[in-house]
């Protein structure tokens, strides 16, 4: 036994450096098949289990454990945007883009310390099974104004968030020159349908669950694998110090306007979080309060290793390519990918290519079941007033998540292919819709559904006004002032109400 442990120990450390310039891409989608066949899997056991009854299917029976809850709201809250997206910024920023990651750290620290656990209670005590469902419940809906407006936001934006999943698996596909990008839309859209039909949401958490383990795996280690080939941390210094991409703030970085606009970015992705329904989902399926506390701390450390990971590893592909180590990407967002195709032998490849899509399909699978649940139990079922039976409400869910997910495909075949601001784009409607209307209706007695259903209009209107008509997002991140003109207007609309009642 010491042979061969001598052995492996001499030829070991060469097959995990062989360059793959060049190398047999089967062995890559050999190690990437066998992971879609084990998320299919998944998919199997979910429907086994959880396939039949209705509640079951939404909400897993609302019996899920701690690392399940946190490490799979985690995963479905963090993207292609996160692993591809700020990877890039780190690449093309430097070290300003960590105040990104500090304000996506901000954003989960938050949610454990002030939503988690009141959120879980009320919505027990309720006993809703989605945020539409908890909204209602907690501050009533006269003219159900709130349930159809709530749905035409999640449906439409997070469907326009699973388009930007679907970009990111052709992106990463075409960037390790594996396929095309149409390729690799097809790929990544057709595993997600599949498992996400047969299991539903428990196959969604259970699958999230493996992936965000492997995204925080490769976001934490390969910042080492980097550091190590670019020369050692002086190295990466002074290389990064010569392209002005070291310092958070000044001359070299970013003028005090420019530098407020990023910390306004920073903290408008972490207003985003208390809101976003595919994640606060996982606060009412939870198994208990104390289950809910220990997931808490599980997702805020997840998160330390997943956010800063990525942007390190965008600053080490900047190093690399500056050594001639690499080649320079076409795409900022492919830095990962040519990193990876350059470094790793194919089964490695495989594994970051699993990776990868993991952060695509643990958001994109979390939107599609959420979104089909929203049209399903939040619009459908409360309208129709007679409850159908239970395998035929199933029935009709799958439906629903086909025809969605072939109308993101279809979307995502389209020239719409810029993940960052896509997605943040989706985040800022969603986030200034729901975030106010939650974090109001845990800590303010006199909020009410009037205002509720001012912040989900205020919201979405002021993030497409200062995007795509004044054309500021430029100067400082829409959700932002989505956010606080939201909160606002729900806080004072709901007194006026009040007042007159």
């Amino acid at each position: 036994m010491k042979r061969w442990g001598v052995l492996l120990w001499l030829v070991l450390p060469g097959w995990l450096h062989a360059q793959p310039q060049g190398y047999h891409t089967g062995a890559v989608w050999v190690t990437f098949a066998v992971y879609l066949v084990l998320l299919l899997a998944i998919g199997v056991y979910g429907e086994l289990r959880f396939g039949k009854n209705y509640e079951d299917y939404v909400a897993a029976g609302k019996r899920l454990g701690a690392w399940v809850t946190a490490v799979s709201s985690a995963a479905s809250a963090e993207s292609a945007w996160l692993i591809l997206g700020l990877s890039g910024m780190g690449f093309t920023k430097g070290f300003a883009a960590y105040w990104i990651a500090l304000g996506g750290l901000v954003g989960y620290w938050f949610n454990a310390r002030f939503i988690m656990l009141p959120l879980k209670r009320d919505g027990d005590r309720l006993g809703s099974l989605t945020l539409t469902d908890y909204i209602v419940d907690k501050l009533g809906d006269r003219g159900r104004w709130i349930r159809v407006l709530s749905t035409l936001l999640i449906v439409v934006f997070m469907t326009a968030y699973v388009v930007a999943q679907f970009t990111g698996s052709g992106k990463q596909l075409s960037g390790m020159h594996l396929t095309s990008y149409t390729t690799g839309v097809w790929v990544g859209g057709v595993i997600i349908a599949l498992y996400v039909l047969m299991g539903g949401y428990a196959a969604v958490s259970y699958t999230d669950l493996l992936q965000g383990m492997l995204m925080v795996a490769v976001l934490a280690l390969f910042p080492v694998w980097g550091l190590v080939k670019a020369g050692g941390p002086a190295e990466v210094w002074r290389t990064l110090h010569h392209l002005h991409l070291t310092q958070l703030w000044g001359p070299q970085a970013f003028s005090l306007f420019a530098l407020g606009a990023l910390l306004a970015e920073a903290l408008g992705i972490a207003f985003g979080y208390p809101g976003m329904p595919h994640v606060v989902i996982r606060y009412f399926t939870v198994k208990d309060t104390k289950t809910a506390r220990q997931a808490a701390f599980i997702a805020t450390t997840w998160s330390v290793f997943a956010y800063f990971g990525a942007v390190t590893i965008g600053l080490l592909a900047r190093v690399l390519v500056e050594h001639g180590a690499m080649m320079h990407p076409q795409d900022p967002e492919k830095a990962l990918a040519v990193f990876t195709a350059t470094f790793l032998h194919p089964v490695l490849a495989g594994v970051v290519l699993a990776a990868v899509t993991a952060a695509i399909m643990s958001t994109a699978d979390s939107q599609l079941i959420y979104a089909s649940t929203t049209l399903i139990n939040d619009l459908y079922l409360a309208f129709r007033g007679k409850r159908p039976d239970p395998r035929r409400l199933v029935v009709t869910t799958r439906v629903v998540v086909a025809v969605l997910s072939l109308i993101a495909l279809l979307l995502a075949l389209t020239k719409a292919r810029f993940i960052y601001g896509f997605v943040l784009y989706a985040w800022s409607a969603l986030g200034a819709a729901f975030s106010p209307i939650v974090i109001l209706s845990l800590y303010d007695r006199s909020f009410n559904a009037r205002g509720a259903l001012t912040s989900l209009i205020v919201g979405p209107v002021v993030t497409v006004l200062w995007k795509g008509v004044l054309g500021w997002s430029s100067y400082v991140y829409e959700l932002f002032p989505a956010f606080l003109i939201s909160l606002f207007l729900g806080w004072w609309v709901s007194r006026i109400g009040n007042q007159e009642a």
